[in-house]
């Protein structure tokens, strides 16, 4: 690191190849400067020096180069100087609770070798952290760092008044046709006397952009029409185009083909409603909706979504039709938890395709309230390629015989997923649990029972193949649920990646009578330009089954 330093600060001489020596000599006080600045800054101050400039020797040019000159500089260096005393304060304490981050994050510690560059740094950093957090006016009244070559320490003594804090003046958004004013003041993250603070302006233009209501943002602090320590603030908004089309398709072995359209209407009135339509149509799936959403209080965070819909499925053991309609209340809980509150009335009408006709496990229509809440949260390194994160989904929900429901039940349902690096590639843990409470299995519609197996579950067998049994072995799913895997892949070259996984699971009438199937398989993931694209062939360990699975989407 001495050396990459010296050489940085010297660089190297401008001079010709014929300039004499004398000439070359008068350069040498100037380089012997420089190494001493160089040596210094990282804690070098008692060290000897031999500097010289001759001829290069033959063995250091090429044939084609002409026979220059050489720097030569050799150092001996005894131990470097260490941090001693550190004394680091505010001229006001009740400041130092804002400041403590940015102290804590300083690289001198006592002990460590001196480094005028991190007391620089350091330095910089308050001075950096008192402008964002409006102290405009701070300064060091005390700024020493004093060197002792006899004790080779070096003692820091730093005093800093912040001043007085500025504060957020008036806020002048432009008005916008399409967007009350009252609607975009309910973005802001700050009012009018608020103690001033650029994390304040990025959380603002983070909630504008992140409400998809906006095509360019501007919030700009107007620094130069303070007036009585108040800072005005101007917001320019331009809206996004008021409708929207969207059309995509994808490929999964669960699925098959798939189909998406999307309509948006992002502003119906100047209170901000939103309406979207949406259709997904695959092999398995069809499902038609349309949503109204109304913002609350939080137009990021806070919604009420009144929406109707129909599904059809058809897997290898069902096919449903259900009609819904409800209301969904999401907003923001502690720590960033997106929590959701539903009510859902829905009309659903299925089959068991592999039950014999004269079975009474045929579903006919079924009429539910269905209510419930679930949180969840992601937290991931990379969106796209993460080695470290996870994301968890817990859900209760139920219906009652006495609210609109042919039935009652009580259901509990939680998911979650783990990555971790491991040695050289990483470790992918998935494991979903639920439980329901209900008299019979067969009295519960076929939507809120649980069946597995599949891309996203137990891979190596079709999708949603595995449940409960009746008396003739026809799989008829099941009130309770366990699956868990076991993933580990490793890059090979480039954006491709190879993976070996374990899968284990099932659903079953009661936890006394626990049948869980378990696969194992190989993989190859492509990171390609639109997300991770993953091809898994698995078997089923317990059968014959072999299946191939592709799957499109994030890890987490």
């Amino acid at each position: 690191m001495l050396e990459q330093n010296i050489r940085a600060h010297i660089g190297v001489p401008a001079e010709r190849c014929n300039a004499r020596q004398n000439r070359l000599n008068r350069l040498l006080p100037g380089i012997r400067r420089d190494i001493d600045r160089a040596a210094q800054a990282l804690g070098y101050y008692q060290f000897s020096q031999e500097v010289t400039i001759t001829e290069a020797a033959l063995s250091d040019v090429t044939i084609d180069e002409p026979r220059c000159w050489q720097l030569n500089i050799t150092l001996t260096t005894a131990d470097p100087v260490r941090i001693g005393d550190i004394n680091i304060r505010l001229t006001d304490s009740s400041n130092d609770a804002l400041f403590a981050p940015v102290l804590a994050a300083s690289a001198l510690q006592r002990g460590e070798t001196l480094n005028h560059g991190q007391y620089e740094r350091l330095k910089a950093m308050i001075s950096s952290h008192a402008i964002e957090n409006g102290f405009f006016a701070g300064r060091f009244v005390r700024s020493e760092l004093a060197v002792d070559l006899q004790s080779q320490l070096a003692h820091i003594d730093l005093v800093f008044d912040p001043g007085e804090r500025f504060r957020f003046g008036h806020i002048d958004i432009s008005p916008l046709e399409d967007l009350s004013d009252g609607f975009l003041s309910r973005f802001l993250t700050f009012k009018s006397g608020d103690a001033y603070a650029s994390e304040d302006l990025i959380r603002l233009r983070q909630n504008y952009n992140n409400s998809q209501y906006f095509d360019q943002i501007a919030a700009t602090p107007q620094l130069s029409q303070v007036d009585n320590q108040q800072v005005p603030v101007s917001i320019e908004l331009v809206p996004r185009a008021r409708r929207a089309y969207s059309a995509g398709a994808g490929v999964s072995t669960d699925d098959g083909p798939r189909f998406r359209l999307n309509y948006e209407d992002r502003y119906i009135n100047r209170r901000g409603h939103r309406l979207n339509g949406d259709l997904s149509v695959s092999t398995l799936l069809q499902e038609p909706s349309l949503s109204y959403i109304i913002p609350l209080t939080d137009p990021v965070n806070d919604s009420l979504r009144i929406a109707t819909g129909f599904q059809r499925q058809e897997t290898e053991s069902y096919i449903s039709g259900t009609l819904r309609a409800g209301v969904t209340w999401r907003s923001l809980a502690w720590d960033n938890w997106v929590q959701n509150i539903f009510v859902n009335y829905q009309s659903e009408k299925a089959e068991l395709t592999n039950v014999i006709a004269e079975s009474r496990d045929i579903q006919n229509r079924t009429n539910s309230t269905i209510s419930g809440i679930n949180v969840a949260q992601t937290r991931a390194d990379d969106p796209i390629y993460p080695t470290k994160g996870w994301r968890l989904f817990a859900q209760a929900s139920g219906s009652h015989e006495s609210l609109l429901s042919d039935i009652s039940f009580g259901q509990l349902y939680a998911s979650g997923k783990l990555i971790r690096s491991a040695g050289p590639g990483r470790l992918l843990l998935r494991a979903e649990i639920a439980t329901t409470v209900a008299d019979e299995l067969t009295e519960l519609p076929l939507s809120v029972r649980f069946f597995t197996g599949g891309d996203q579950s137990v891979r190596g067998f079709q999708y949603r193949e595995l449940g409960d049994t009746n008396d003739l072995g026809d799989v008829i799913g099941g009130k309770h649920l366990l699956v868990g895997s076991i993933e580990y892949d490793y890059r090979i070259v480039g954006a491709w990646s190879v993976a070996a996984f374990i899968d284990t699971g099932n659903s079953f009438r009661d936890f006394g009578n626990m049948a869980l199937r378990e696969s194992a398989g190989l993989g190859v993931r492509w990171l390609s330009p639109i997300g991770p694209i993953r091809f898994d062939i698995a078997k089923g360990l317990d059968s014959g089954n072999v299946r191939f699975h592709i799957t499109m989407g994030p890890d987490l």
